[in-house]
């Protein structure tokens, strides 16, 4: 009997212990052996995703670094052996241990498996990711047949079957690639059928499809329209289905609308070294009255001033001998300090647009009524009316406008304010600017450049202005240039160029490097002057009203501006 409950004591002490030892946290875990130490296919970061380790952002101080049990060992090693095979080394070795709190992830690639024959069309070859004698990567295998896929769905071919299989044969140690493809019936769009249950035009809808009845059948164009289409905001269903039946190669699209909420309201607060704290309310309507006509209402308010808004716009309207074009209206009230002077401004602005010639042109008539307030003499303070017509020509192919990452987008701006129309000035402003960006792996580049002159002299509020988060982030806001008692006067004519390089560590965040730079002068079409040109830093988060923006611009003069903001500078 006393045996038995000492054997039962020792049953417990050994369970409490293994209890214990099963419990134990390792705060850190490191790899060995066949790593890289900087980047590659085994450096750390990618490791521990293969891990499905993930360490909180630097910028998340309220979230705890994880912590790991010594029974993960197991799944760790099957998951860094699953990796290696897939980069092409089916003989690799994996082994754990710990050592303090630590756990030791020990890998050791050996030989990689080697491609020993591709059969493919030649036709499909220059898709390939593959080369023989090379190592076999699944992910490589896996790009090339993507790659075919693209091919064949952007020409016309989206009814293909395509065989790919990789042999590998682990006795010889090789793999044998074998891809045959029957792309089928060439095939073209025919006829579109809309089935809307919304008040909206059927034209409106098909003049967001970009393919044409007749043209080769091409899914980059189907994906264009729906997104198209999407943007409207007045849908929450959107189906585009392509019927491929005909043997003929004619494909009728049948799309397939249903209208959702049409009406949004949305409130911000936030901060920006612009404004300052700043808050507003909007209140939006995209199909008011139907036919995607819009009405847009918001109130803004900052440290800086405030500004009432409102817009009505009509997408389209028949002209006689003109065609189809689109209306809107805006009136706006604004009141805002300058520091140099306080403007008090109402704006009526009529704007008639038509896209001709795969160019977006917008014109018409400005009514602008500003009190300048202001102790400083230069800044003539007073009552103005200012009268203009206006005309705007622009491209904008980038893929995200708050966010690109490819693309381009360029316009011109002319306004000529003229006596004849009642104004107090005269003058003629040109304004020109255009952007490129592209996106390389994880980096994106891109280039900004803006020109602008006024043929005469104005007062300094109707002046170019250069300098903040939007121009040249070495300045502050609009503090670039000749100054007067202290405050910016801005100037005639100007250049402003920006080229950014921008890195993204995770898809949301990235870190940024810039250089600006400026001329801005007060004579009339003069860009003889100095540059002013700065450099700097920046970090990028993606949040879901945009990205948030931090930048840091060094002038080449001295000191610094500090930038808070929503958005790409591009």
């Amino acid at each position: 009997m006393v045996k038995s409950i000492r054997m039962k004591k020792h049953i417990y002490i050994i369970l409490f212990i293994v209890t214990l030892l099963s419990g134990k946290s390792f705060n850190n875990i490191e790899f060995r052996g066949d790593v890289d130490l900087l980047s590659g296919e085994f450096d750390r970061t990618t490791l521990l995703k293969v891990c499905h380790i993930e360490y909180p952002a630097i910028y998340k101080i309220w979230k705890k670094n994880p912590t790991f049990k010594e029974s993960q060992i197991e799944e760790f090693v099957s998951y860094l052996l699953d990796y290696s095979k897939s980069m092409g080394y089916y003989r690799a070795k994996v082994d754990g241990k710990t050592d303090g709190d630590t756990i030791y992830l020990n890998i050791k690639k050996n030989t990689p498996i080697k491609i020993h024959s591709i059969s493919i069309d030649e036709e499909y070859r220059k898709f390939l990711e593959l080369q023989k004698n090379r190592r076999f990567r699944t992910i490589d295998f896996t790009n090339s047949k993507k790659k075919i896929e693209t091919f064949l769905e952007e020409s016309g071919y989206p009814t293909f079957k395509m065989d790919a299989k990789a042999y590998v044969d682990l006795d010889l140690y090789r793999v044998d690639v074998n891809i045959s493809v029957n792309r089928g019936v060439k095939r073209f769009f025919a006829s579109t059928e809309v089935n809307n249950s919304s008040k909206i035009d059927e034209k409106l809808i098909k003049d967001k499809i970009t393919y044409k009845e007749g043209e080769l059948y091409n899914i980059l164009k189907l994906e264009e329209s729906y997104e198209n289409i999407y943007q409207l905001g007045v849908f929450e269903t959107i189906q585009m289905e392509p019927d491929f039946n005909s043997s003929s190669g004619k494909t009728p699209i049948n799309i397939t609308l249903k209208e959702g909420k049409t009406k949004e309201f949305a409130s911000h607060l936030g901060y920006d070294t612009q404004d300052g704290a700043r808050g507003g309310v909007e209140y939006i309507d995209h199909n008011f009255l139907g036919n995607l006509r819009e009405l847009k209402v918001k109130f803004h308010i900052s440290q800086r001033g405030y500004e009432w808004f409102n817009s009505f716009y009509q997408p389209r309207f028949e002209v006689p001998l003109v065609g189809d074009i689109s209306f809107k209206n805006e009136l706006s009230y604004s009141k805002w300090d300058y520091d140099a002077y306080v403007e008090k401004l109402f704006t009526e602005r009529v704007t008639f647009g038509k896209k001709l010639i795969g160019l977006e042109h917008y014109f018409g008539f400005q009514h602008e009524r500003s009190k300048i307030e202001s102790g400083i003499p230069t800044f003539l303070a007073g009552n103005y009316v200012i009268n203009s017509l206006f005309y705007r020509v622009l491209v904008d192919a980038r893929d995200n406008p708050l966010d690109a990452k490819n693309g381009y987008y360029t316009s011109l701006y002319m306004e000529k304010s003229m006596k004849s129309l009642g104004s107090d000035i005269d003058y003629f402003k040109l304004l020109a600017e255009a952007r490129y960006i592209k996106e390389f792996k994880n980096m994106v580049f891109a280039v900004k450049l803006k020109a602008g002159t006024i043929s005469q002299e104005t007062p300094p509020f109707k002046h170019f202005f250069i300098g903040g988060a939007m121009s040249n982030r070495g300045y502050e806001y609009r503090d670039l240039g000749e100054h007067f008692s202290g405050y910016p006067i801005g100037g005639l004519s100007m250049l402003d160029g920006s080229f950014e390089s921008r890195y993204y560590l995770t898809d949301l965040f990235s870190v940024v490097g810039f250089i600006d730079s400026s001329k801005l002068s007060q004579r009339v079409d003069d860009f003889s002057q100095e540059w002013y040109t700065s450099y700097g830093l920046g970090l990028r988060y993606l949040s879901i009203i945009g990205p948030l923006r931090l930048d840091v611009g060094f002038p080449t003069t001295g000191g610094f501006a500090l930038h808070l903001g929503i958005g790409q500078v591009f």
